[in-house]
C-alpha cells in the first residue's frame, strides 16, 4: 500500500507540476529566440546594443555609440525600426488617465502609456513605443510599465543630450 501511494503522489505532482515547467521552458525558447532575433537585426545595421528589453509587446535595443535605437514589434511579424536618435530632438512619456467612477474626485485610472519620439524641424512624431493599453490583455500593469518607460525615456535622454 505504501508503494502505491508514493506512485499515486509522484504522478499527481507530475500532472501539476508538469504544464508548469512546459509553460517555463517555452516562455524561456521563446525569449532566446527574442533576444537572437534583436542581435542579428542590430548586426544587420552595425549596432553594438548596449541595453535590451524584451517584452510582450516589443523588443527594445539602443547603442549609445551610434546613437541608434532599434524596436521590433512582434505582434506584426517581428516587423521593425532603426531609429537614428541623432534626428530626435524630444522624447517623453505620454500617459493617459480617465477619472475612477464612484472613487474620490482626484483618483484616475492609466487607460495608456506610451514613449514619444519628436523631431523638431518641422515638429513631428517620428515614433510611438506603447507600453500599456488598457485594451490590450498582453500588458502588464500599469505600474510596472511606466517604471519600464521611465528608464527608456532616461537612456534616449542621455543619447539626445550627449
Amino acid at each position: 500500500m505504501e508503494n502505491a501511494s508514493v506512485a499515486i503522489g509522484i504522478v499527481l505532482l507530475l500532472v501539476f507540476i508538469g504544464p508548469i515547467l512546459y509553460l517555463i521552458f517555452r516562455q524561456s525558447a521563446k525569449e532566446k529566440l527574442h533576444v537572437s532575433s534583436l542581435k542579428k537585426i542590430s548586426t544587420d545595421h552595425q549596432m553594438q546594443l548596449d541595453d535590451m528589453e524584451i517584452n510582450n509587446l516589443f523588443l527594445l535595443g539602443i547603442d549609445n555609440n551610434a546613437k541608434k535605437l532599434i524596436i521590433v514589434e512582434p505582434q506584426k511579424n517581428m516587423e521593425f525600426n532603426v531609429i537614428d536618435l541623432n534626428n530626435i530632438n524630444e522624447s517623453y512619456i505620454s500617459k493617459k488617465t480617465i477619472p475612477v467612477p464612484g472613487a474620490t474626485k482626484n483618483k484616475t485610472a492609466v487607460t495608456h502609456i506610451s514613449l514619444e519620439l519628436i523631431k523638431n524641424n518641422p515638429k513631428q512624431r517620428v515614433s510611438e513605443i506603447t507600453f500599456y493599453d488598457e485594451d490590450d490583455n498582453a500588458s502588464l500593469s500599469a505600474e510596472s510599465q511606466l517604471f519600464l518607460a521611465n528608464k527608456w525615456n532616461d537612456l534616449i535622454q542621455r543619447n539626445l543630450s550627449a
